[in-house]
């Protein structure tokens, strides 16, 4: 597969993690749509949200999401999924973009 977040996952590109719990990572995206712009990606490979059927992967996608937002935004954000390509997705990995004018 030639997916780039499954790259970034598997260490290929040496993409510094900002978190990390058991199924899912967070780094920052490297084309900044705010001053906080943040990705979430499950470790496990699904194209999008609509796919993920795993609650337990699903938690621990969560889990990451709220202790990221926790840490790096004064609790106001948006939290985005794209899903399919004409509604922007550009990356088809499963991720969310946590996203905030202001950060800590």
């Amino acid at each position: 597969m030639d997916c780039i977040f499954c790259k970034i996952i598997s260490g290929e590109f040496g993409t510094e993690f900002i978190a990390e719990n058991q199924h899912a990572v967070a780094f920052l995206d490297i084309n900044p749509q705010a001053k906080v712009h943040i990705l979430v990606v499950p470790k496990n490979h699904t194209s999008n949200i609509s796919e993920l059927d795993s609650v337990e992967i699903l938690g621990g996608l969560f889990e990451l999401i709220r202790k990221v937002a926790a840490d790096r935004t004064d609790g106001q954000f948006r939290l985005q999924f794209n899903t399919g390509s004409r509604e922007g997705q550009s990356v088809f990995h499963t991720h969310a973009h946590i996203l905030s004018a202001v950060g800590k």
